[in-house]
């Protein structure tokens, strides 16, 4: 049910991801990215620095930097969801992101599936 809701195709590793959007070339960025997969790493975060919102002009790299972190994070297993808004690819309607982020969720943490599980068949 979530993945007749969501669009599979927004996540960093899916295959219209990785053919219209490179990462960072190597060496670039270097600071955003690492500050931001650092942020991932912290063990201690407190529950008010859990999400993570990139935002600026267009063309100013966000992808990018978003699809390099992600990769990076991905690697050690960090990595929760994420969502890739695009116009050129029509991934723009925010009505799929928070059934996108869940489907991505559930397929990673077992205790979110049976919550979520529950929620939806009583509901």
């Amino acid at each position: 049910m979530l993945y007749d809701s969501s669009i599979p195709t927004a996540t960093h590793n899916s295959y219209e991801t990785q053919s219209y959007k490179s990462s960072c070339l190597e060496g670039t960025q270097t600071q955003h990215i690492s500050d931001i997969t650092v942020w991932t790493t912290r063990i201690n975060q407190s529950l008010q620095h859990c999400l993570l919102w990139m935002w600026g002009l267009a063309g100013v790299e966000k992808s990018a930097i978003a699809k390099s972190c992600a990769e990076k994070t991905a690697e050690k297993s960090r990595l929760g969801a994420l969502f890739f808004f695009s116009y050129t690819q029509h991934i723009d309607d925010p009505k799929w992101f928070f059934t996108t982020i869940a489907y991505q969720l559930v397929q990673k943490v077992d205790e979110y599936r049976q919550v979520l599980g529950l929620r939806m068949k009583h509901n």
